[in-house]
């Protein structure tokens, strides 16, 4: 037999062969194409995740500072406000002395 007689017997198996083997091989290529892409973006999505830890660790560096900060300068209002109130205890029980004082000496210039 020679090959005009083979294709003349196999006429619809050669598309069909054709098709399979191009079907196969866009396939693959296909398969080949979305794993590079999901590598791709995987070490994207990584190299992001990294980003975000560094971000948020110096986020929160930065959080703990400012709030150390502010409570120092709480503490230290709190201790003005102490020192403010026994000074004003100190004062009161003066003046309340110097109106005895005054009581007093009012008595003994009347007597």
């Amino acid at each position: 037999m020679n090959l005009v007689d083979l294709l003349k017997k196999n006429i619809v198996m050669v598309p069909i062969v054709a098709s399979l083997l191009v079907g196969t091989f866009t396939g693959v290529k296909y398969i080949v194409n979305l794993t590079d892409t999901i590598n791709a973006n995987q070490t994207q999505i990584e190299k992001i995740q990294t980003m975000d830890m560094e971000n948020i660790r110096r986020d929160l560096a930065n959080v703990t500072s400012n709030l150390n900060t502010v409570l120092q300068k709480l503490e230290r209002a709190e201790g003005t406000w102490e020192m403010a109130e026994n000074l004003y205890e100190v004062l009161a029980d003066k003046v309340r002395q110097m109106e005895y004082d005054i009581k007093d000496l009012n008595r003994e210039i009347n007597y």
